[in-house]
């Protein structure tokens, strides 16, 4: 059987909500791809080392070496909050893993949330109440 990687946004969401989103992603990369596929488990319970300086580098790179068995590729169309999403869609768009993408807002609203709160949080930063 073929497998298939499942890019899906992580930061800032509850483990129930994003394995709720990959077998939604999974569902519909089978409808596009017309046939059963095996889904890649890219959920890594294991923690980086104390020597780690970089968790989501950490991550990622675990996340790169899953993405090397891969036959089929679902990510999300809008990666630019998600780094690690951008990086894992444009390795697989890059070495020709055949592709599809799904809409973050509609598939997953909690995702955009959470990038709603990071970029409000931002323009306070950014932008202080006078005093």
């Amino acid at each position: 059987m073929k497998k298939l990687f499942i890019s899906c946004p992580m930061k800032g969401r509850t483990e129930e909500n994003i394995k709720k989103s990959m077998e939604k992603m999974h569902k519909i990369a089978e409808i596009v791809f017309d046939q059963e596929l095996e889904v890649i488990p890219t959920w890594i319970d294991k923690e980086p080392g104390e020597e780690c300086v970089n968790s989501g580098v950490w991550y990622l790179g675990k996340s790169i070496q899953l993405l090397s068995e891969a036959d089929f590729f679902v990510g999300v169309e809008w990666t630019d909050f998600y780094k690690g999403c951008s990086i894992e869609r444009t390795v697989a768009r890059d070495y020709g893993i055949r592709s599809t993408f799904v809409d973050t807002h509609f598939l997953m609203p909690d995702a955009v949330d959470v990038e709603r709160e990071f970029w409000a949080s931002m323009e306070k930063t950014c932008n202080p109440a006078p005093m």
